[in-house]
């Protein structure tokens, strides 16, 4: 997964939006791996 992406996730995530928002705008991106980067982000 490129930079951006996880970037667009870590945004989006500070912004109040769910990872049931987010995956379907990103449907290339598994929702465990969203999760995770999040969840790393939190850490």
């Amino acid at each position: 997964m490129k930079q951006t992406m996880k970037d667009l996730i870590i945004n989006w995530a500070h912004a109040g939006y769910t990872i049931d928002e987010i995956a379907p705008l990103i449907p290339q991106i598994p929702r465990d791996e969203i999760a995770a980067i999040i969840t790393n982000q939190q850490a």
